[in-house]
């Protein structure tokens, strides 16, 4: 093929021929095998235009550069070139399109194909300063070092400079070291919307090297390659020729920056910005390498990093802008810088400082090796948006730092500035700053979801900060109180706090329209006005509105408050809105944590259905409970506190004003220091009725249906004995007398007649009959306990068994005549007796007994002798027990003769004798006694007393037979028994019981028809016998609680008529046997049987 080297006038047009053009020539050329066209050397403005018909294929070594143009000129292909044959080297290469020096731009068009086989044939290049080379068409490239499109061409020119490269075709080269895009020299850029391929070893995609170069992709820039030992594989490649110079690589939206085995974007040298809005993958691991220089990495909106960043050597910085995530690793880069809208950063880091100017930057993953690497700042709206363990733990926060917590977490940082905290997520953020001043933030805290954990309050920043409630809970790690600069508000989306098992004073007013549940097993105290209207739940613990000193705290905001099982409401101050409770309303110092403050008022302004525990009673008498609206017992209980003595008397009270009672509500009272009183009038006033307020028949019942205090039984009572008082309820131990209808003169109006006393349900039905049957005027008639006539007997059936085991002497021993031994221990005796006795006394309480008595004795006697006139003289001792069982009754709970329980006397008894025996048979017969007593007693009320004691008894007897013939005999005999009892002092848990120490007397007189005969070698003297018994003395006084003391009548005569058997069986042998019945002959009922065996032996 001949090369023209004629020259053209400027401006003219020539043939496509091998001719040279000249300057200012425009060669078009068209068709299939055009030679090749080369400007001459030094021509400026040379146009060669290649039209989509125009084929051709080229040679290296016969055509180096088919198409090439000198100076200023261009060449525009859009048809199909393709060039062949090696070339050796940088000195020795071949390009289809040159542009030889300056100012040139070639151009391979939309329908233009380029392709070189072999070695160093490259598609496009220019040599010079100012070139421009286009490719959008197709350039391929399949030999080692055959480059797609280069400026400086074959690095023959690296000093070249304002070089640009265009591509918005397809670039593929597959040889070794074939870069798609080379540019070397100073400033150049390339610009890339098309597709960079590189697929040769050692072959980057697009090169740049030299001083300030750019390079902006929207395209696809990629290698496939394999990298050997010291060469390159990477997507892009910039090496500057010094620290002093810049590169700038943008990766714009819809970018893609691909290496399959080496690097995405690599940058040696000096200082690099690199900017990604669209994909760069490293195949290697990495994706982006830094060198020497300082790195900046600007990421933006659709970047996406596949691989790790790695800033190099210099000092590096990331920049996030627009909106995206990044999930890779970055290392070797020092400082971070949200400027963007929204990031997440969900990768690693090795940043010591990170800056969020704007936007929010949610922090996934890892700023720095570990978070007290790295310290953050955050502008002003700006967020940063972490959990406990990515959050950095030094911050300053002028903006919005958000906890997104989803699982329990701690965070032991540092957070400072003039910004504010949020807590979302499910989970447990425990805020636990390291710093000895805790966090100082002063913008606030909101909790927006799941749990706030805090042991102090400057772990919510400064004291000046707000603490807002948007739908979180906030959880206590230990005790405090809130700061009360702190303002506290509740929004609509509520709030809550878990005390666990601490305690947490606010004393500032909680605002807002949201509701506050009150968590956990601790107590929050509320001493503000709290005006928050969402309403207040206690799911757990205690709520106190209002401690001892903040009696006016309140819960103002009139929303619904709910107090569950097991929680609790209360403390000295007031709520507004409905109350529905089933766990505990506690009053004032009723309250354990409070106990120890005066009593005091609960008020709630609203209605209150209870449906469990309203606990009035605390330490002292005195607290009240206001419900100004309705008041609902739901099988409720209230606790009260009550003083139990006379009318008036001190006691808690439920106060129901301008309202009505209803349901059922169980009052339980618990006396402190009463010792009980007649209530004459109104009784004690446990529950007022005021402002108009009415209350049902059913609304109270009394616990056990009524109380003990001292000698009394009190009884609920709905009304009073004075005027309007029908609505309130009373404690009373007195069944008071109907009103006696007034006398209304004709023509005048009918006066008010206040309604009756009402007992409560559950009532004892005795006197609830009592009331009903209770007569017009008179007096109150008392109502006494179970106990008091239990009690009042004991010292009756004491003394009774004492008088059963002395007895009389034919009792004891038989009869004279078997007293006949001599000398020491001549004789030893027993007996057994046993029988019923019902016996009843007069007094306030008229107590009797029925039951039955038995007793043994065992004697000896210790020496005896009989004086030269036949007087004898008998001397011993005896031991014996004694017990009487049996059933109470008395006048108790408004009935005569109730059955009340049932008693036990036990006496364990010793005693010493001395009979006289006359040479006539008559006798003289001085007994003493001392007894130890237990008593038992067994209300019907189920309460058990239990004391001990002690008797004294002494007897002295005589008798006189007087032979009346026929082996008959009548002795008259005499009698006077003397009794001394102590009762110990006791309490049977309702009050102290303590009994007079009393002298009684029993003087009797009677006699004994006796009649003696022998059958069968026995000796017999059967008799019988009648006598009459006078007891007198001091009455028993019962007192009870040391104020109220009940007597009880000892004086009585009785009767009593007896048979007796003696047998003398042997010498030494006796027996003997009586039966007796004793009956009053006068004053109470008396009756007595009894039967007693004994034996005497003679040694």
């Amino acid at each position: 093929m001949a090369i023209l080297t004629g020259a053209m006038p400027v401006g003219a047009h020539a043939a496509c021929s091998a001719t040279a053009p000249g300057s200012g020539t425009t060669v078009a050329c068209s068709g299939a095998g055009i030679p090749p066209v080369v400007a001459t050397t030094g021509s400026t403005n040379v146009t060669i235009n290649l039209d989509s018909t125009v084929t051709g294929s080229y040679v290296l070594t016969a055509t180096p550069t088919p198409f090439s143009v000198d100076t200023s000129s261009a060449i525009t292909n859009n048809g199909s070139l393709s060039m062949s044959g090696n070339g050796t080297g940088v000195a020795n290469r071949g390009a289809v399109l040159l542009g030889v020096n300056n100012g040139n731009t070639l151009t391979n068009g939309a329908s233009g194909t380029i392709s070189t086989t072999s070695t160093y044939n490259d598609g496009l290049a220019a040599n010079g300063n100012n070139n421009t080379l286009v490719n959008n068409g197709t350039i391929k490239t399949t030999g080692n070092n055959a480059y797609g499109m280069t400026a400086a061409w074959g690095q023959s020119n690296p000093g070249a400079s304002g070089n640009q490269i265009v591509n918005t075709g397809t670039v593929t080269t597959s040889g070794s070291n074939a870069r798609a895009a080379s540019l070397l020299g100073g400033n150049g850029t390339i610009t890339n919307s098309g597709t960079l391929t590189s697929n040769g070893k050692d072959a980057p995609a697009v090169y740049m090297q030299g001083n300030n170069d750019t390079l902006v992709n929207s395209g696809t820039i990629r290698t496939t390659g394999t990298a050997t030992s010291g060469g390159s594989v990477d997507a892009v490649v910039s090496n500057t020729l010094g620290s002093s110079f810049t590169a700038t690589i943008t990766n714009q939206a819809g970018g893609r920056i691909v290496s399959n085995n080496g690097i995405g974007v690599r940058s040696t040298n000096g200082a690099t910005t690199i900017t990604n809005a669209g994909l760069i993958q490293g195949g290697g691991g990495t994706a982006i390498q830094g060198g020497n220089g300082n790195v900046t990495l600007i990421l933006q909106t659709g970047s996406q990093i596949v691989g790790t960043a790695n800033g190099g050597a210099g000092t590096n910085t990331v920049t996030l802008q627009g909106t995206g995530t990044a999930s890779n690793a970055f290392t070797n880069f020092q400082s971070l810088t949200m400027a963007g809208a929204d990031w997440t950063w969900a990768g690693t880091g090795t940043f010591s400082t990170a800056l969020v100017q704007s936007g929010t930057l949610n922090l996934t993953g890892t700023l720095g090796t570990t978070t007290a690497s790295v310290v953050a700042t955050v502008d002003a709206g700006a967020t940063l948006q972490a959990n406990a363990a990515n959050l950095p733990l030094s911050v300053t926060d002028n903006g919005h730092v958000r906890f997104q917590q989803d699982r329990a977490g701690t965070y032991v940082g540092t957070i400072s500035g003039a910004g504010a905290v949020e807590k979302t997520g499910a989970g447990t953020l425990t805020l636990a700053p390291s710093a000895a001043g805790g966090n100082t933030y002063a913008g606030g805290t909101t909790i927006t979801q799941g749990t706030l954990s805090v042991a102090a309050d400057n772990a919510l920043g400064a004291s000046s900060g707000n603490l807002t409630f948007n739908g979180g809970t906030l959880q206590l790690g230990s005790a405090f109180n809130l700061a009360t600069s702190r303002a506290v508000s509740i929004t609509s989306n509520n709030g809550a706090i878990d005390t666990q098992g601490f305690k947490l004073t606010i004393a500032q007013n909680v605002t807002g329209a949201g509701s506050l549940t009150k968590l956990g097993s601790g107590t929050l105290t509320l001493n503000g006005s709290n005006s928050y209207a969402g309403g207040t739940n206690v799911n757990a613990g205690t709520v106190i509105v209002g401690d001892g000193t903040s009696a006016s705290a309140a819960l103002s905001g009139g929303g619904p408050i709910a107090v569950a099982a097991g929680a609790t409401l209360g403390g000295y101050g007031s709520v507004t809105g409905n109350v529905t409770n089933n766990g505990t309303i506690s009053v004032a110092n009723a309250l354990a944590s409070l106990a120890s403050g005066a009593t005091g008022n609960f008020r709630i302004n609203g209605n209150l259905t209870n449906a469990g525990l309203a606990q009035l009673g605390g330490s002292g008498v005195g607290n009240t409970l206001t419900v100004a609206g309705n008041y609902v017992g739901q099988n409720a209980t209230i606790a009260l506190n009550t003083t139990l003595a006379g009318d008036g008397a001190p006691s808690d009270k439920l106060i129901v004003s301008g309202g009505a009672a209803s349901g059922a509500s169980t009052l339980k009272v618990t006396n402190v220091g009463g010792a009980g009183a007649q209530t004459v009038a109104d009784g004690i006033q446990v529950v007022q009725a005021t402002n108009g307020t009415t209350t049902s028949a059913s609304a109270f019942s009394l616990s056990g249906g009524s109380v003990s205090a001292g000698a009394y039984t009190y009884f609920l009572a709905k009304g009073g004995a004075s005027d309007r008082t029908g609505e309130s309820w009373y404690l009373r131990n007195t069944v008071p007398p109907k009103p006696v209808p007034p006398v209304v003169p004709p023509g005048q109006p009918t006066p008010r007649i206040e309604p009756p006393v009402v007992p409560a349900a559950g009532t004892p039905e005795s006197i609830v009959e009592a009331v009903a049957n209770a007569g017009t005027g008179g007096t109150s008639e008392p109502v006494y306990r179970p106990e008091a006539p239990l009690y009042a007997e004991a010292p009756a059936v004491a003394r009774q068994l004492g008088l059963l085991q002395i007895d009389t002497f034919h009792d004891r021993q038989g009869e004279q005549g078997l007293l006949a031994e001599n000398g020491s221990v001549p004789a030893s005796w027993a007996r057994v007796w046993g029988g019923h006795s019902d016996i009843k006394q007069k007094g306030e309480v008229t107590p009797s007994f029925d039951g039955t008595v038995w007793g043994m004795q065992v004697g000896q006697d210790l020496y005896a002798d009989t004086t030269a006139s036949g007087h004898r003289n008998h001397y011993g001792f005896f031991v014996g027990f004694a017990r009487a069982v049996g059933d109470v009754n008395g006048f108790a709970l408004a009935q005569q003769d109730l059955g009340v329980g049932s008693l036990q006397v036990n006496a364990y008894n010793l005693g010493g004798y001395w009979t006289h025996i006359g040479p006539g048979g008559w006798y003289t017969d001085a007994v003493v006694m001392g007894s130890a007593l237990t008593v038992r007693t067994y209300s019907n009320d189920n309460v058990n007393g239990s004391t001990d004691g002690n008797a004294f008894t002494g007897s002295v007897e005589a008798g006189f037979p007087v032979a009346l013939g026929g082996g008959l005999t009548l002795e008259p005999q005499a009698q006077l028994v003397w009794q001394w009892l102590s009762l110990g002092k006791f309490n049977d848990g309702v009050s102290d019981v303590t009994w007079n120490n009393g002298n009684t007397f029993l003087g009797r007189i009677g006699a004994r028809l006796q009649y003696a005969f022998d059958a069968n070698g026995v000796s017999w003297k059967p008799y019988l016998r009648v006598n009459v018994l006078r007891s007198f003395g001091a009455d028993d006084k019962t007192t009870f609680g040391g104020a109220t003391t009940l007597g009880t009548q000892v004086g009585q005569t009785a009767g009593q008529i007896g048979a007796g058997l003696v047998a003398q069986l042997t010498k030494r042998g006796s027996v003997y046997a009586t039966l007796s019945y004793l009956t009053n002959l006068g004053g109470e009922h008396q009756r007595t049987i009894t039967g007693d065996a004994g034996v005497r032996w003679v040694w």
